[in-house]
């Protein structure tokens, strides 16, 4: 049976990976959060999703650049060196405890940028595709992206702009329908 565990610190991360290995993995593990990865490879080598929240970078970046120590900075909240080691990525917002927009989310994916405007990581940034990639998941393989085909769930994002013109802004006022599961939930 498929497992989620919740690792935001180093220590909590160390324990996870252990208790993965020690248990043997299944193919939709997933560890939640991975807010500090200090061993990318380690994390790899299990094969298990992690399903993060690139916006608390830009939501808490400055406490985090304040109170965590400089040497373990390029550890936060990693998203472009999990992608290059092949660890299937998804991301989420974490509301109520991060703001719900994911397209905020997918902005903080790309530029990496705190209130202030300082940048956690810079390595880590991704593309507006990639940024993009993370949110079209499902809830049981987060971080293969759906399609839209016969017989698959019918939940689609309708924009105001094609979606070539969405990539450089990634802004959720381009949205103009959410409909899930063929039932329409928002309209502008």
């Amino acid at each position: 049976m498929p497992v989620a565990i919740h690792a935001v610190t180093a220590a909590q991360l160390v324990v996870a990976v252990a208790a993965l290995r020690a248990a043997g993995g299944h193919p939709l593990d997933r560890i939640e959060h991975a807010a500090m990865v200090p061993d990318v490879a380690g994390l790899a080598a299990l094969g298990v999703t992690v399903v993060t929240q690139p916006n608390l970078v830009a939501e808490r970046g400055d406490q985090y650049l304040d109170d965590i120590r400089a040497d373990e900075h390029a550890q936060l909240w990693r998203v472009a060196s999990l992608i290059r080691a092949g660890i299937p990525v998804a991301g989420s917002t974490d509301a109520p405890f991060g703001a719900p927009d994911p397209w905020a989310a997918m902005r903080a994916a790309v530029t990496r940028a705190t209130v202030s405007g300082r940048v956690v990581g810079p390595h880590e940034r991704v593309g507006p595709l990639q940024a993009l990639q993370l949110f079209l998941g499902a809830a049981d393989r987060p971080a293969r992206p759906r399609c839209i085909a016969p017989g698959e769930p019918g939940d689609v994002c309708v924009l105001a702009v094609a979606p070539a013109d969405a990539l450089p802004a990634l802004a959720s006022d381009m949205v103009v329908a959410t409909v899930v599961g063929g039932r329409l939930v928002e309209a502008d």
